[in-house]
């Protein structure tokens, strides 16, 4: 990232906003089943397909989806894609971040936006879903 965008999205580690977890309800927009976060937004799911970055944007509870956290999250979401050009940049990355390793091959990093948080998932197995954007509602809490 250029240093302008680092400082504007920067990738954490640790995430300080975990209230959000706490509560949990089915979502009215989103087309996966099961329970999401109540502050959950929406995200964005995209996997390299050794061309390039294809995404795509999935609703969860359209009563908080703003213009704002619409900009906000389709330039992280480019950002990412721009610095992590290939899944082997990515690989590289995540391999410096051992301590947001949690699984095989995926790793968390959290990022505070300006109009939502957001938690993204790196997966840097080959032919999988590899980023995930997951926005969620902002609780001035933790900022």
């Amino acid at each position: 990232m250029s240093k302008k965008e680092s400082m504007l999205f920067e990738l954490m580690e640790t995430c300080n906003f975990l209230d959000v977890f706490e509560h949990c309800l089915e979502a009215p927009d989103s087309l996966q089943s099961g329970q999401h976060p109540d502050a959950q937004i929406g995200h964005i799911r995209a996997y390299w397909n050794g061309d390039g970055w294809h995404g795509n944007y999935f609703p969860c509870r359209g009563e908080l989806w703003t213009k704002a956290f619409n900009r906000e999250s389709q330039d992280i979401y480019r950002c990412l894609v721009t610095q992590f050009y290939n899944l082997e940049i990515l690989r590289e990355f995540c391999k410096g971040h051992p301590s947001s390793h949690v699984g095989e091959n995926e790793y968390n990093f959290f990022m505070n936006g300006h109009v939502a948080d957001y938690w993204i998932r790196f997966i840097t197995r080959a032919n999988d879903y590899n980023l995930y954007l997951k926005g969620y509602k902002k609780n001035c809490q933790h900022t």
